[in-house]
């Protein structure tokens, strides 16, 4: 979103709730902005050296998972059940958990997000959805994608597969619904291992 500022950096999560319980913050729901991919460990702002030349593209998301929720590298999945009560704006502004079927609607969950990392955005924040540019992401322990190959969510809570090709209405719903081409060759040596993927889920959410 040009000449506005984001409401919050990567890494972080806004409060989405008052003192009283009552939503809060809703106008920033689906709102889009591009950031520098910059190394944000130091603290210092002068000290962040970038990681690449790229940005990336993040959407706002509310957590509507009903709890707290791992992001981090994870597949996330967009909430769209509200489809008939909520604005378009919000069609692409909810998420409701760590991806867990094959071809669902997505993107990667903040690689930067490290508050409470292991117990996640709390229920009914806000949090930074990547749907353009590069960034790691969880993939499921038996692939091993090459280079340019179309990654898709899966199964495996929170990790990405390569496509699945075989008739054309196959082909068509894996390539309609990935969310990130690989750009390493992965060997997998572990569990969920995370990988460097380009995600292009943006565009395929016309956002």
């Amino acid at each position: 979103m040009k000449y506005v500022d984001p409401p919050f950096d990567m890494g972080e999560s806004l409060s989405g709730t008052d003192a009283d319980g009552n939503i809060i913050n809703a106008q920033w729901e689906g709102a889009v902005f591009e950031f520098p991919d910059v190394d944000r460990t130091p603290a210092l702002r002068g000290g962040k050296s970038r990681r690449s030349g790229s940005v990336v593209r993040c959407v706002c998301v509310r957590n509507t998972s009903g709890g707290n929720l791992v992001i981090a590298k994870k597949v996330i999945i967009f909430d769209i059940t509200p489809i008939e009560t909520s604005t378009s704006q919000q069609l692409f502004g909810l998420a409701s958990g760590q991806g867990g079927a094959v071809n669902q609607l997505g993107g990667v969950g903040d690689n930067d997000f490290t508050g409470l990392a292991s117990v996640g955005v709390a229920t009914n924040d806000l949090f930074w959805l990547i749907i353009g540019g590069p960034c790691l992401c969880s993939i499921k322990s038996s692939e091993t994608p090459i280079v340019g190959e179309l990654l898709t969510a899966s199964g495996t809570a929170g990790a990405l597969i390569t496509a699945t090709f075989g008739s054309d209405e196959i082909g068509m719903n894996s390539a309609a619904s990935s969310i990130a081409r690989a750009t390493v060759a992965e060997t997998v040596g572990a569990n969920n291992p995370a990988t460097q993927v380009h995600v292009i889920s943006g565009g395929n959410c016309g956002l």
